[in-house]
């Protein structure tokens, strides 16, 4: 890169083939962005998660855009960093010059924009069945932090969070909203403002006007929430922050949580994090009785499995838990194969031994509820204080959704499992990354009460998760909104656990 510089490559333009041209045009119309560099940069990086380019020249007579337009001062060196080493990995031209550049950046554009236009045909043109085939490509790899070389990231520190009363005032005055800020707390993602409102009747014109808050404050996407304050005429306002001041909830914080108190063989107590002020949160699958999860790919749904699955771990022994894991594409589970905690001893990968997985867990069922009969008990308590030894069983079932779609017949023993199961110890844990009418029937949300929604997409997924919007504005990177029974929504901050952190954890269990 010595004949390269990043100011070199923002004062300079970028022409594409003329197949790529044609093809970029077509999809900026079809899916209605509104520049042909949007698509530019969604094809470049299609072609960057594949293999090696072709040999095939592809010719320079396409349109012709500014660098500007295709990166920014921000990003530009991200993607020098994505061009030059996919070019290394796979064996590809040195990137040692503009023209190497320009080339590579051409021939990637030509290539991912080919594959998106053969994506679009193969949606028949529907906008949501693309942006599904889009947004899961990377639903094979599994979300479970990656083991990183070099200098751990627990050892990063967070920048230290403003205090934005002054501009927060003037924004609420911009949307008409006459406030005043008496105090605010950090929390770990977001800064709470105590705001006092001295007519009370803009309270409804303040909770219309977030989203335009949130314009005024430069958050890009993400949206303040509202909620009603410790003292007459204030509310509280929870003000997302910029990322570099986020602070995380590490492993080390699930196991001080799970291992502080004595643990009650009768609970299932999940962490799945920290609430917006910093405090953990938790509740008790055995009163849940069953969990939705749901959440966009890369949004930290499989983090937040891994999560609830260790908690239940660090409080139980194999004698009090199993664990039925059902794993359909085979890639998320695989962590915990060798683990005294499975049910049956093997984790159901593939949707035939998912289908047997699910029979046998029903076959079980009825058979604790004969045991009960037989012994004069209702329920697993019950039955574990005249000395019958039960274990709960949890059942994680990833990516819900294809499995249901692949075989309709498991969706009425899946909801039978939800609707009797509870007394016999059985619980239910359903994951999936596409939230949808189809695959998450009436019958199962009714019975499945606890939720916890991920950054979605779309309200209406929220609202298939939660039965509310709001997941719709959350922030990323494990941030949740988790419902259980009788109580509202949770804004939740999720522990960040990498593979290292689960494969230390059942090194040392296994020796106990």
């Amino acid at each position: 890169m010595s004949e390269l510089s990043i100011q070199q490559i923002l004062s300079s333009r970028f022409r594409t083939g003329a197949i790529a041209d044609r093809y970029t045009v077509a999809l900026m119309e079809s899916l209605g962005l509104s520049t042909k560099a949007n698509v530019a940069r969604l094809a470049i990086g299609r072609s960057l998660a594949l293999g090696p380019l072709s040999d095939d020249g592809v010719d320079a007579k396409g349109l012709e855009i500014p660098a500007t337009s295709l990166f920014s001062q921000e990003d530009i060196s991200v993607w020098i960093g994505l061009l030059v080493t996919h070019a290394r990995i796979h064996g590809g031209p040195a990137i040692d010059s503009m023209e190497a550049f320009r080339l590579a950046v051409r021939q990637h554009w030509h290539r991912g924009v080919s594959l998106m236009m053969e994506d679009w045909q193969a949606s028949d043109a529907n906008f949501d069945t693309f942006l599904a085939a889009l947004i899961n490509r990377r639903a094979e790899l599994p979300d479970i932090g990656p083991k990183h070389a070099g200098k751990p990231e627990e050892t990063v520190k967070a920048e230290k969070p403003q205090d934005v009363s002054a501009q927060l005032v003037k924004a609420l005055a911009d949307i008409g909203v006459i406030a005043e800020v008496k105090g605010l707390t950090h929390g770990p993602r977001v800064t709470r403002y105590k705001v006092f409102l001295p007519d009370i009747n803009q309270l409804d014109k303040l909770r219309r006007g977030l989203e335009r808050l949130s314009l005024a404050l430069n958050l890009q996407r993400a949206i303040p929430t509202l909620s009603h304050g410790d003292e007459p005429k204030t509310v509280s306002l929870d003000v997302p922050r910029p990322k570099s001041t986020w602070q995380s909830t590490r492993f080390a914080n699930l196991h001080e949580w799970a291992t502080r108190s004595t643990p009650d063989s009768d609970q299932l107590i999940f962490y799945p994090g920290v609430d917006v002020m910093g405090a953990p949160f938790s509740f008790d699958l055995a009163i849940a009785p069953h969990l939705l999860v749901g959440g966009a790919t890369g949004m930290g749904k499989s983090v937040c499995l891994h999560a609830l699955i260790l908690s239940l771990m660090m409080r139980h022994s194999p004698g009090t838990l199993r664990l039925a894991l059902i794993d359909p594409k085979q890639v998320e589970f695989s962590v915990y194969q060798e683990s005294k905690y499975l049910y049956g001893d093997e984790i159901a990968v593939g949707i035939p031994a998912a289908r047997q997985s699910i029979s046998d867990l029903v076959a079980e069922m009825d058979r604790r509820y004969q045991t009960f009969s037989d012994t004069g008990v209702t329920n697993i308590a019950e039955a574990r204080r005249k000395g019958v030894k039960l274990p709960f069983i949890v059942v994680f079932i990833d990516e819900f959704a294809d499995l249901v779609l692949q075989d309709r017949n498991l969706e009425n023993q899946i909801v039978r499992l939800a609707q009797l199961a509870r007394a016999a110890g059985i619980h239910l844990v359903l994951a999936t990354q596409r939230p949808d009418a189809k695959t998450f029937s009436g019958l199962i949300r009714s019975n499945i009460p606890a939720r916890i929604a991920l950054t979605v997409q779309k309200g209406t997924e929220s609202s298939i998760i939660l039965d509310e919007t709001g997941a719709e504005n959350l922030l990323g990177a494990g941030d949740m909104l988790v419902k259980t029974p009788g109580n509202q929504s949770t804004r939740v901050h999720g522990v960040y656990i990498t593979r290292k952190d689960v494969d230390t954890f059942l090194h040392k269990t296994a020796k106990t």
